[in-house]
């Protein structure tokens, strides 16, 4: 018989804050506990109920602001956009822009992105998409070294 030297061990708990509202909170915590050498079946059993009064108690605490919902968008709205703007011309047009640098007007996109770009800074690939002091454009560029 093989002998367990590693488990994994998760629970989710899945909430409604009120009757009211559409929206339902999913928390997950998941542990994988690596066993010594040398261990008896009573240490695999304190263990196991260890790591699950862990989570447990994690889950047993209300989801507080510190742990915030982050809105769901589909990252290649961002890297399949085509219409990114760069330098005004003389005219008032502007030049076309691209993945490695380029901004445009944040009413241009969805309010989901607009509500991830507003926790900062988005990485996705090898380009850092972000939204400026004044919530009124949304900038591209290449990250630095890439």
């Amino acid at each position: 018989m093989a002998k367990i030297s590693e488990f994994r061990i998760g629970k989710g708990l899945t909430t409604r804050p009120s009757e009211k509202e559409e929206i339902w909170t999913k928390r997950y915590l998941e542990f994988t506990v690596k066993m010594p050498e040398q261990f008896t079946d009573k240490d695999l059993q304190d263990a196991i109920l260890a790591a699950e009064y862990a989570i447990d108690n994690f889950l047993g605490q209300p989801a507080t602001p510190a742990t915030p919902q982050i809105p769901e968008f589909d990252p290649g709205l961002l890297m399949n956009r085509q219409g990114w703007k760069a330098k005004k011309k003389g005219d008032g047009t502007y030049e076309s822009g691209s993945l490695s640098w380029g901004w445009d007007f944040a009413d241009k996109f969805s309010k989901e992105i607009i509500q991830a770009l507003e926790r900062g800074p988005i990485e996705i690939d090898k380009y850092v998409f972000s939204l400026n002091k004044e919530r009124t454009l949304v900038s591209v560029k290449k990250k630095k070294g890439e």
